[in-house]
C-alpha cells in the first residue's frame, strides 16, 4: 500500500472553496448592479416624464403669451399692456406664478414633480419682443431641485464601557 500525504486533496478542497466564494461574490455583485440599474432607469423615466409635463405647460404658456401679444398690439402702449396681461397667466394656469422684475420684464415660474423628493423647476424671462422674429420669453432656469429637507445623521456610536 502506498502512503500519500494528502496534499493534493487539501489543495483541491482549497481551490473548490475559492471558486465557490468567488462565484457567490460575483452573484451578489451582479444583483447589486441590477438593482442600481433599475433605480437609475426609473429615475431617468421619472425625469423625462416630468420634462414632458413641463413642455406641455410651456406650450400652454406659449399659447397664452401669443394671445396677449395679439391683444396688446392694437393698444396705445403695447409693451405695457402686454406685460400687464401677462400677470393674468397665474389665473389661467394654476401651477404657474408671475412676478414683475422691472418695468420691461417679468418672470414666469413653475415646477413639475419628478419624485416625492425632487422637482423640475423652470423660470422664464418675459419681455416685449422688439423685432418681428423675437421670442416671447427666454428660459432662464431649468433645474432639478430637492423638495424635502435633508437631516444629517449626527449620532455617534461610541464605545461605552460597562
Amino acid at each position: 500500500m502506498r502512503k500519500t500525504s494528502g496534499l493534493s486533496l487539501l489543495l483541491l478542497i482549497f481551490l473548490s472553496l475559492c471558486l465557490v466564494t468567488f462565484s457567490l461574490l460575483s452573484v451578489s455583485e451582479s444583483s447589486a448592479d441590477r438593482k442600481l440599474s433599475e433605480k437609475a432607469a426609473q429615475h431617468t423615466t421619472d425625469y423625462y416624464h416630468a420634462l414632458s409635463e413641463a413642455n406641455e405647460t410651456l406650450a400652454k404658456i406659449d399659447d397664452a403669451l401669443s394671445g396677449y401679444l395679439k391683444d396688446a398690439a392694437s393698444s396705445d402702449t403695447p409693451a405695457k399692456t402686454y406685460l400687464e396681461a401677462c400677470a393674468s397667466i397665474a389665473d389661467l394656469l394654476p401651477d404657474v406664478s408671475w412676478k414683475r422684475t422691472d418695468p420691461d420684464t417679468g418672470t414666469i415660474s413653475f415646477q413639475t414633480k419628478i419624485t416625492d423628493r425632487q422637482s423640475l423647476q423652470c423660470e422664464l424671462a418675459v419681455r416685449w419682443p422688439s423685432a418681428e422674429g423675437d421670442t416671447l420669453y427666454e428660459v432662464t432656469k431649468q433645474q432639478v431641485t430637492s423638495t424635502s429637507d435633508w437631516t444629517p445623521d449626527t449620532s455617534q456610536k461610541l464605545y461605552q464601557p460597562k
